[in-house]
């Protein structure tokens, strides 16, 4: 009788463990906070895979990134001059006003045009002259 005891103590304690063990999944009653992809239309593999061409067709990565960029800044008036530096998810510019121009506000201008168009990036702007 002791050894039927036994051996039911056992299993139940194994199965107390192995049960133990299923449980991988938290949720937010156990502070876990889970991350998401950014809503792509590709089920967030554009954000792991750059390499996957978007709904216009592109590529996306740093060459066509930085292309792009470089066509929304020239488009800013009194810039004279602008470096892209990527180091993803960090975008890293150094824009070089026109003579004259107010500096402030190209560097304004370039940080918001570059945050609402590189959604991809965290963009810091530098100014030189």
């Amino acid at each position: 009788m002791s050894s039927k005891r036994l051996l039911l103590g056992t299993l139940a304690l194994t199965a107390a463990i192995s049960l133990a063990g299923c449980g991988g999944q938290k949720d937010a009653t156990n502070n876990f906070n889970a991350k998401s992809y950014g809503h792509d239309g590709y089920l967030g593999l554009s954000n792991s895979n750059p390499h996957l061409p978007n709904r216009n067709g592109e590529f996306l990565n740093q060459d066509s990134d930085g292309d792009f960029a470089q066509s929304k800044l020239k488009q800013i008036p009194g810039l004279a001059k602008a470096t892209i530096i990527f180091q993803a998810p960090e975008m890293y510019v150094t824009v070089t006003p026109k003579k004259g121009a107010d500096s402030k506000q190209v560097k304004a201008k370039a940080i918001s045009v570059l945050r609402m168009n590189m959604p991809r990036y965290n963009v810091h702007v530098k100014m030189t002259r």
